[in-house]
């Protein structure tokens, strides 16, 4: 039996797919960085590791969430795509991920820890794949930057507090209440995607567009059999664009592929801080975790407050002008935090302007972050919508956006992979201040690839 009329509004409306849609991806980076802090007692306490080897059990695991994510994101889309609707897919994400971090808290072996991890990776991942497909399923084209800006606000808030919460729940709740909170938040976001109706295709499907308006479109409560009256071209396409004939024909466009890579050394340059920091600052000034924990806050802060605002400026402007001005901005702030302490500048005359000059640059960072995020994004989301626009049915009928945020995810984790490999290489071979170097030297010259390449 459906829902009756009122129900139906504001369970599909935009403002609720939207609310859901953030939610799935707060909990996914809430979850992301909720198990740091847990980790050395999981190994030591209930696995009993040595901890001399701690450090080298916690880089496998988290490193294996990203070479999970990596590998899964290539599948996830093509399936997704093929689905009736995105309830499907993004319920059986948030299945895998409860039933992952469930199989981590209660592990007591290396290999389950891996599994665990493993589990929550192939789970966020498609939160994340699905749960964008369903956002610009829901929105207008123009729409799209305030949209993803606030989701993006959303998934700070989730990745600043994820671990501080872990934290202070485990020294004061104890492991299990730590362990219940993320799965209570777990099984919260997946009542509200079974309350949530997917808007458009559903309201069609029961007459609530207006009348003389059929779908031919499967919803939330269509049959799952073929339509028969589905154009035949839809089946052609279907059958002959291959999952490699797809990537070739997004990635021929240069624009995706300068917006790909901008997610690369935009999440690449996420890591990378996380990576070197805190050890640096421990080096330099003597701080410890508290005012580690500050410069983060610095970090993400800004992007929970400003996401909205760049937002509206992708969509008043496009992606070239702010992914360019971020860029620009980015190369000296980044080399400045490398140049902070180093004594040869005026800045550093003493450990105080040091540290006034080195916090500066954080703030300085997070407050322009925020212009390159969602580039990607947005740009093969474009690409997809101008293929469309030329030839509808290009894709097959459900589009080709869960394929085209696998791509973006792909290049997003690909950049949480290489940024620390890179960082940590750099830093440990030529210092903290050539690192930050070349890290400005890529950033500028990713300002000129973005001003020449990416939709104005």
């Amino acid at each position: 039996m459906a829902p009756n009329s009122s129900s139906i509004q504001w369970r599909s409306s935009t403002t609720f797919i939207i609310l859901c849609v953030a939610i799935a991806l707060f909990a996914e980076s809430f979850l992301y960085g909720y198990v740091v802090p847990i980790l050395p007692y999981l190994l030591e306490d209930r696995n009993h590791i040595d901890p001399s080897k701690t450090l080298t059990f916690t880089y496998i695991i988290l490193t294996s969430y990203g070479i999970m994510c990596v590998l899964s994101a290539m599948a996830v889309g093509p399936l997704a795509d093929r689905a009736k609707t995105r309830r499907g897919p993004l319920l059986i994400a948030l299945s895998i991920a409860f039933l992952g971090t469930l199989v981590l808290a209660t592990a007591i072996t290396v290999p389950l820890i891996l599994i665990g991890r493993a589990l929550q990776a192939i789970g966020g991942t498609t939160a994340w794949i699905v749960g964008l497909a369903t956002l610009r399923d829901s929105i207008n084209g123009k729409d799209m930057g305030k949209a993803f800006g606030l989701v993006h606000s959303f998934v700070s808030v989730g990745a600043l507090s994820g671990p501080a919460v872990a934290g202070l729940l485990l020294e004061a709740a104890g492991y299990w209440w730590t362990w219940g909170v993320v799965l209570l938040v777990l099984v919260l976001d997946i009542v509200m995607r079974l309350v949530m109706l997917e808007g458009p295709k559903y309201l069609e499907c029961h007459g609530q567009v207006g009348p003389n308006k059929p779908s031919n479109q499967a919803t939330e409560y269509s049959t799952l059999l073929p339509d028969s009256g589905m154009p035949e071209r839809y089946a052609e396409n279907v059958a002959n664009l291959s999952m490699f004939r797809f990537y070739k024909v997004m990635l021929s466009q240069r624009r995706v592929v300068v917006g790909l890579l901008c997610s690369v050394i935009y999440s690449a340059m996420l890591a990378s801080y996380n990576t070197t920091v805190p050890l640096h600052v421990r080096r330099a000034f003597g701080w410890g975790s508290s005012h580690t924990g500050l410069l983060f806050v610095g970090l993400q802060g800004p992007a929970i407050l400003l996401s909205p605002l760049c937002g509206w400026f992708r969509d008043r402007f496009g992606t070239k002008l702010p992914a360019t001005i971020g860029f620009v901005s980015l190369a000296p702030l980044v080399w400045l935090l490398g140049a902070a302490d180093q004594k040869q500048f005026p800045w550093a005359a003493t450990e105080d302007s040091s540290k006034v000059t080195y916090t500066l640059a954080i703030l300085g960072i997070g407050c322009v972050t925020n212009l390159m995020s969602s580039v990607g994004t947005i740009e093969i989301t474009c690409a997809v919508d101008d293929i469309e626009s030329k030839e509808p049915g290009f894709f097959g009928p459900n589009g080709g956006y869960s394929r085209s945020y696998s791509l973006s995810n792909l290049s997003f984790s690909s950049g949480l992979l290489v940024g620390p490999l890179l960082s940590g290489a750099l830093a440990d071979n030529v210092g903290y201040y050539y690192m930050n170097t070349v890290l400005a030297v890529i950033c500028a010259t990713m300002s000129i690839l973005a001003s020449t390449c990416l939709g104005g």
